[in-house]
């Protein structure tokens, strides 16, 4: 996803640092960082400290969100045990009334999905796609309620062991991806690193914190992709499982050749330590990887559905990666100066969705259009397959 070129322009970047550090101020409370010290194993939450010792690396409110929408997918999820109540996904959504079977997350009120749900888009534009997920809880609700018959053209109900509608619409999975772009990928790419939240002070530390405005939300970007101190993580009780969700799992996935998530881990760690280093230079280099790297991501991930899709061999098998590439196309519109906006993401959305009879009615000539569309449109290959 990072260009080989790209690579080596940040690679020169770290050395110019290092050579220069003697020039940087740094921000109450850390130590300059030379960038020849960092490397794909570097711990995140470890190599920036205050001088009390203690980690300067907060990004909780990301963690409890992400918490949240784990709860939202168990929930739909659930569907085979009883229909799904459409104002309990909606309340998950915006946390009223007590949704979250965890406590805590009930109790974190000023944390919500919807808030973070299409936040650099106009008011009216960021309603617009807050009610398009509104309304796919509805459909996911009422789909739920023939979970007991079997789907087929025109009928609801499961199809293997997935829900859909009558027209072979998986929501639950419409709503998880889409949110990987709604909420976490335009987080990062537009709400984190964009310029209201990168003009942040970086001289004083926060008030009762070790860390500066601008060092906390370079780490909220960050904990968009992750909550681990290294990505991607394997989890030490199960070394053929990895520790990511959401959109940082499928940035893992997409991998070489297609492109290197420890280059995006990279990018991250090194754009922070120019934060503390004050090297904006440096830093804005990172973020354009970051930005490119995500955004090349997420549509690879999105045509790699699509070519499962035509080589399916069950309409179950064949809905369920449909549904999920759906999420994917539609999440494009959140990259940064987005090459597959709003618009030419709803263009894609309606041939993809607009046959009378829904995927039923769907062929491979639909699907290779969009895909043509989005490899031409990103410069990626349009062959991908990704290990998902």
């Amino acid at each position: 996803m990072i260009k080989n070129t790209t690579i080596c322009i940040a690679a020169a970047t770290m050395l110019f640092g290092a050579c220069k550090k003697e020039d940087k101020v740094t921000p109450a409370g850390e130590a300059t960082i030379p960038y020849t010290t960092l490397s794909t194993t570097s711990n995140y939450l470890t190599t920036f400290k205050g001088f009390d010792g203690n980690s300067s690396v907060d990004f909780s409110g990301q963690t409890t969100r992400i918490n949240m929408m784990k709860e939202l997918d168990a929930y739909i999820k659930s569907f085979a045990t009883a229909p799904l109540d459409a104002g309990k996904l909606k309340n998950m959504y915006a946390n009223t009334n007590t949704p979250f079977s965890d406590a805590a997350l009930n109790s974190a009120t000023d944390k919500t999905i919807i808030s973070k749900t299409a936040q650099s888009f106009s008011a009216t534009d960021a309603d617009a796609e807050r009610n398009w997920f509104n309304t796919c809880f509805d459909s996911v609700a009422t789909a739920s309620t023939f979970a007991g018959q079997t789907a087929s053209a025109g009928v609801a109900g499961k199809l293997g062991n997935y829900l859909v509608n009558s027209r072979g619409f998986e929501y639950g999975q419409f709503i998880q991806k889409g949110l990987m772009g709604a909420m976490m990928l335009d987080q990062i790419c537009n709400v984190y690193l964009g310029t209201e939240k990168m003009a942040s002070d970086n001289s004083t530390v926060v008030s009762g914190k070790n860390y500066t405005q601008l060092e906390h939300s370079w780490d909220e970007a960050y904990g968009y992709l992750t909550s681990n101190a290294v990505y991607p993580s394997k989890d030490p009780a199960d070394p053929t499982k990895w520790l990511e969700s959401y959109l940082g799992s499928y940035v893992r996935q997409v991998g070489a050749p297609y492109g290197d998530p420890s280059a995006v881990f990279l990018a991250f760690l090194t754009g922070r330590a120019a934060i503390v280093n004050k090297d904006i230079n440096v830093r804005d280099l990172q973020i354009e990887a970051i930005r490119t790297a995500l955004e090349k991501a997420v549509g690879t991930v999105a045509i790699s559905y699509l070519n499962k899709t035509k080589t399916a061999t069950t309409d179950a098998a064949r809905f369920h990666a449909l549904s999920e590439g759906i999420g994917f196309v539609y999440s494009l519109r959140y990259a940064h100066n987005a090459k597959v906006n709003k618009a030419k993401s709803d263009e894609m959305l309606n041939t993809l969705l607009g046959k009378t009879n829904g995927f039923w009615s769907l062929t491979n000539a639909d699907l290779d259009t969009v895909r043509d569309q989005i490899a031409s449109a990103l410069g990626i290959d349009k062959e991908a397959l990704v290990n998902h």
